[in-house]
């Protein structure tokens, strides 16, 4: 996508509207331009596929410790939560 368009999920700052590939494109440009996690060498990514009514969870961690990973988790949450206003 040209610099100069800018999609509707990033105007609405709206994630249930960007794709898997439109996320990735992100957090991708998030580390090479703009300097993210410039020192950091852990990261995960997390997926849910909801085809059918059924959910099938996977992940990918890089440098991280299955503990790491749920601490993670659980600090995410409570962002998530706090963004929320719960």
């Amino acid at each position: 996508m040209s610099e100069k368009v800018i999609s509707m999920s990033k105007k609405a700052s709206n994630g249930v509207m960007m794709s898997p590939e439109d996320a990735l494109r992100d957090a991708l440009s998030c580390i090479r331009k703009d300097g993210a996690f410039e020192k950091g060498k852990k990261l995960i990514v997390l997926a849910v596929d909801d085809t059918d009514g059924d959910y099938s969870v996977s992940f990918i961690q890089a440098g991280m410790t299955m503990s790491q990973c749920i601490a993670l988790c659980e600090v995410a949450k409570s962002i998530f939560l706090s963004e929320m206003n719960y």
